[in-house]
């Protein structure tokens, strides 16, 4: 039975359209906090403040609208592994122009499953605000020629880890032979939570 498993998400032009909104909504809060409070504390000149708030919408987009192209996305087939995501800032604002241009994605890897000799699931730990702990769920993929790709998500999203466990059945079912030193896969139906208990009682034991 031919199937798509997809972990991650395609940007799309509403995605595009809603963060270009969102983030124009910040800036206009900036713009209001400067001319309401700042500018009149420091007596800018007028042309001064049409540079500062024009500067200012520059520096939010030049940061914040690269980051709507940094989304990752990995989808696992009966044919193949395929893994995109977009690196550098250059690159990021360039794959939003690509959406708009309806522009067809090239993957960062295109891997057939009959080169696959056998996959490894880990974990990582990451650290997030506040101190809080947390994981992310790491493929490894050896390849028949003994190269070696590996992906490590930003972050594991509540209810991503049944995605990973349909991947590894996926993989399985297709011949490839999974290694799974910390038995983390029979754990993958576990809640985010439960699943970082079993890994801070694995790291407990190292």
């Amino acid at each position: 039975m031919k199937q798509k498993i997809v972990i991650g998400k395609k940007i799309t032009k509403v995605d595009v359209i809603k963060s270009f909104v969102i983030t124009n909504i910040y800036a206009l809060i900036l713009v209001v906090v400067l001319t309401g409070m700042i500018f009149p504390a420091f007596n800018i000149k007028q042309e001064i403040k049409i540079v500062l708030i024009i500067l200012l919408f520059i520096i939010v987009w030049i940061f914040i609208i690269p980051v709507i192209g940094s989304t990752q996305r990995l989808e696992v087939s009966n044919e193949s592994i395929k893994y995109y995501h977009v690196k550098g800032m250059w690159n990021q604002f360039k794959e939003i122009i690509h959406v708009f241009n309806n522009r067809e994605e090239k993957p960062i890897f295109n891997i057939p499953l009959n080169q696959i000799k056998n996959t490894t699931i880990s974990y990582r730990l990451t650290l997030g605000g506040y101190g809080l702990k947390g994981y992310t769920i790491v493929l490894t993929f050896l390849l028949k020629d003994y190269s070696v790709v590996r992906f490590v998500p930003f972050n594991t999203i509540n209810g991503e880890n049944k995605l990973y466990l349909d991947i590894l059945k996926c993989l399985q079912e297709n011949g490839i032979m999974i290694i799974d030193q910390y038995k983390l896969m029979d754990k993958l139906n576990l809640s985010n939570q439960e699943m970082l208990n079993y890994i801070n009682e694995i790291e407990d034991r190292k």
